[in-house]
């Protein structure tokens, strides 16, 4: 749990961490490559990646930690019986391809995360019997196998998952033959597993929702460089106008938040890049009612739409948000109220009617980002502000708590 006090403004410098949606899949494709892999300024300090790099420990990979940098090589035997600490993360669904690829054999332990509602995983499922695997969804478990080589094949995705692309690319790099991904989800994260990969000796091509693999008999080492979060970026960025403040992301450029910046300039924030680093001012601004609807990359990740829920809360007039992907988001809409916000929402949509005062008040963190959401309205609010079930914020924002202190937020974890 943690304890926030109001305040009237913040300012400061935000220097980012490795993005977190970039690292998990990153350290699953150094598991391929047959010489050690070093990735730097990886999110070490996060609880999905623990969980990740915890159970490529238990089943045989030896994974060291130097700072921010994480170096991965393969030890002994490599189990393929997942163990079920997998089950806390979503992206446990990556140990399907690797460990059918490496040992053609797994049992997976069903995927965690946040509880979104409708998370299907038929995609990842789908991928591996197109190329070959057979695959027993079970009642605890995921079991497959392949008596062979994994084959590329012609892949038509029914909805542009990115976690799905990247279950795809990394079941594809190895195997025999070329593989397509069509309606592909080509957002930064997944562009940084393909240009890890081909550093690695893959052959790999990518444009807007395509992908093209062509398998390659092995993968080497090497050394990469982890992508900067552009989720914590904007999240900083919309902390800042809510709170009709000023902030500096260090040495960052908005190529990848382009649409994000785009809607934020007009709410009335400025935003501009100068020196290697980006600025935000929203200081004395009067901030507009906004609509906004999520959509696969280049759009609005879905991620933002609960911190930009928060910032409709501040601004005075109706503001609509709608989610094309994940419903159940919207459960912090009850949380929300307890500030005395003016929030309904229906069905895939939240209607803010903003401007009214907020107060401190006792909430839940139902998920990741709305943690992060409710930690913003909780800055906001007057009065103080508990927020119980932290550890779901915390597996996203590196070094939150520490952040938000240097903007000059009275934050502490009690």
């Amino acid at each position: 749990m943690i304890r926030i006090k109001g305040t009237d403004s913040i300012f400061g410098e935000i220097t980012l961490s490795g993005a977190k949606n970039a690292a998990l899949p990153l350290v699953v494709g150094a598991c391929l490559c047959s010489e050690p892999v070093t990735l730097h300024n990886m999110p070490v300090e996060l609880n999905d990646l623990k969980v990740m790099m915890g159970v490529l420990r238990d089943i045989g990979f030896n994974i060291e930690i130097n700072g921010h940098s994480v170096t991965v090589s393969r030890g002994g035997e490599i189990k393929s019986e997942v163990p079920e600490e997998a089950s806390k993360i979503r992206y446990s669904l990556l140990f399907l391809p690797l460990l059918l690829t490496l040992t053609g054999r797994v049992s997976n332990p069903m995927p965690g995360g946040c509880n979104l509602g409708d998370r299907k995983y038929d995609i990842h499922l789908e991928t591996l019997r197109r190329l070959g695997a057979d695959i027993v969804e079970e009642e605890y478990c995921i079991s497959g196998q392949a008596d062979k080589r994994l084959s590329g094949a012609d892949l038509l995705f029914h909805i542009a998952t990115t976690s799905g692309s990247e279950g795809a690319i990394i079941a594809a790099a190895l195997a025999e033959g070329k593989t397509t991904v069509c309606n592909a989800n080509t957002r930064p994260e997944v562009i940084d597993l393909i240009d890890f990969l081909n550093a690695m000796g893959a052959d790999i091509t990518y444009s807007t929702r395509y992908i093209e693999i062509n398998g390659v008999s092995s993968l080497h080492g090497g050394e990469y460089t982890v992508l900067k979060d552009s989720h914590e970026a904007v999240s900083y960025m919309i902390l800042a106008t809510l709170m009709r403040s000023e902030i500096v992301i260090k040495d960052f450029d908005t190529r990848f938040i382009r649409e994000d910046v785009a809607l934020l300039k007009a709410i009335g924030a400025d935003v501009f890049e100068w020196g290697g680093n980006v600025y935000l001012s929203a200081k004395g601004k009067s901030l507009k009612p906004f609509s906004m609807a999520t959509s696969p990359y280049p759009g609005i990740n879905s991620d933002m739409q609960p911190l930009l829920a928060a910032l409709a809360c501040t601004i005075e007039g109706e503001s609509i948000i709608t989610d094309t992907r994940f419903t159940e988001r919207f459960q912090y809409v009850d949380e929300f109220k307890k500030f005395g916000a003016d929030i309904v929402n229906y069905q895939n949509c939240a209607i803010i009617h903003g401007g009214k005062r907020l107060n401190g008040t006792d909430v839940w963190a139902t998920d990741l980002r709305a943690g992060a959401a409710l930690t913003f309205l909780g800055i906001w609010a007057q009065g103080e502000t508990r927020i119980d079930n932290y550890y779901q914020t915390q597996r996203g924002y590196v070094d939150i708590i520490e952040k938000l202190r240097g903007l000059g937020v009275e934050i502490s974890d009690i």
